[in-house]
């Protein structure tokens, strides 16, 4: 039997370009597993934008200190804080504007975490926890701690999840306020989406401040605040494997004032001073240092090339190659942030005039 050369030919030409398709196609895959790695960032992703418009909303509740936000949108927006006026504590954005109901709660919110715009957390004193389902809050814990035949004060500094059924709330038990001494140590509970429950860990004189976990393991990890010792602003951080704490890091130098955890694309992003750092086999990794002098302890970030870093006197941003203020004032003090991908709010206090005690920055990329 005879073959047309044209035919082979052709043949082998349709054979050549889908081989060389598949490695092409072999080669992007690799490629992209490889830069995609956990705690890598991929060269393509562009530089984050600072062509912000900004907005200030003031909320006036006297002696009323918001320190939390938390959002499902920009529509859809969460202010809590502490204070003396309960009826005043709890804000929301529709969009348009802040509004507080007026209705007096039996809660002092030290922070917030939601799921979805019907799913909503806040934490805060005496132990209490409230859900909101969408509709209405409710008190979803009331819990107490008794030693020593004393009852301490509870109060719950952060609430975080990866799930609905799976919350972690955390912060400390005080005894200062029943006259034995002043014992304070860190606290635990955890909602599995029926009820809350106290996870049972060591005793530990600490304030847990703050709970995150990212991908890189299967550890949570603890930002925690010591009080009493040499410096005030003493800080530690432990890995917790949903059974026992450990300490990764400690500082009692008093040179490194700011401490924090926060999570930057899924990955858990801690900071140390002036440094924000990824934590990987046992080691913590910088990311970059922040030049300025001024610069907070919160940072914020769509990923690691678009970071807005809180200031004592602003906002300063991260592209990946340098830092730039985005924001500048002076004599307030920024609490918390939150970032979507085209809007970002942060809340500040103004403690220099009581008439205008609250804050919302909100920022717009044109």
């Amino acid at each position: 039997m005879k073959f047309n050369n044209s035919i082979i030919s052709k043949f082998n030409s349709k054979r050549t370009i889908k081989y060389l398709a598949l490695l092409l196609v072999l080669f992007l895959s690799l490629n992209l597993n490889t830069s995609c790695e956990k705690g890598t960032e991929p060269d393509y992703v562009l530089p984050g934008r600072r062509d912000y418009t900004w907005e200030v909303d003031t909320l006036k509740a006297w002696n009323t200190h918001l320190l939390k936000l938390w959002g499902s949108s920009p529509t859809d927006i969460w202010a809590v804080g502490h204070g003396c006026c309960f009826e005043q504590n709890i804000w929301h954005y529709d969009g348009d504007k802040w509004t507080t109901d007026g209705v007096w709660r039996g809660i002092e919110p030290w922070c917030i975490y939601g799921f979805a715009a019907n799913n909503v957390w806040i934490g805060g004193s005496d132990g209490k926890i409230w859900h909101y389902n969408g509709v209405e809050w409710s008190e979803s814990l009331a819990y107490s701690e008794e030693l020593n035949f004393h009852y301490y004060n509870i109060c719950f500094m952060d609430i975080w999840g990866e799930k609905p059924d799976d919350v972690y709330a955390v912060g400390f038990a005080d005894s200062s306020h029943v006259g034995i001494g002043d014992v304070r140590f860190g606290i635990m509970m955890h909602y599995d989406g029926t009820k809350w429950s106290r996870v049972n860990i060591e005793f530990i004189d600490n304030t847990f401040m703050k709970i995150r976990k990212g991908i890189n393991d299967n550890n949570y990890y603890i930002w925690s605040y010591i009080s009493g010792q040499t410096y005030s602003d003493s800080a530690k951080y432990y890995s917790f494997d949903i059974k026992n704490l450990q300490e990764i890091y400690y500082s009692n130098d008093g040179s490194n004032n700011w401490h924090d955890i926060t999570i930057i694309k899924e990955e858990l992003i801690f900071t140390i001073g002036d440094g924000i750092y990824s934590f990987s086999k046992n080691k913590f990794n910088l990311i970059v240092e922040n030049p300025y002098s001024t610069n907070y302890q919160s940072v914020f970030g769509r990923n690691k090339k678009d970071i807005i870093w809180m200031m004592d006197d602003g906002l300063t941003h991260y592209n990946g190659t340098n830092f730039e203020y985005i924001l500048n004032f002076d004599q307030k003090s920024l609490s918390d942030g939150f970032v979507f991908e085209n809007e970002v709010f942060f809340v500040a206090n103004d403690f220099y005039n009581n008439n205008a005690n609250n804050l919302i920055f909100h920022g717009v990329l044109k």
